[in-house]
């Protein structure tokens, strides 16, 4: 997803770049529990924020 497409076609309050590090299909991590669950997600955006990636 391109920048503009996350900025008009979402309604996430986190950056792209966030978005980015979240995002479960390019994580080298395949055996992360938290793969693909809305938890992995920041907490602005109602998520945990446990993506091992956003720390």
């Amino acid at each position: 997803m391109t920048r503009e497409e996350f900025e008009n076609d979402t309604n996430y309050k986190m950056t792209y770049e966030q978005y980015q590090k979240c995002y479960c299909p390019d994580c080298d991590k395949a055996d992360c529990p938290h793969r693909g669950a809305f938890r992995r997600l920041p907490r602005i955006d109602g998520g945990l924020g446990l993506c091992p990636n956003l720390d």
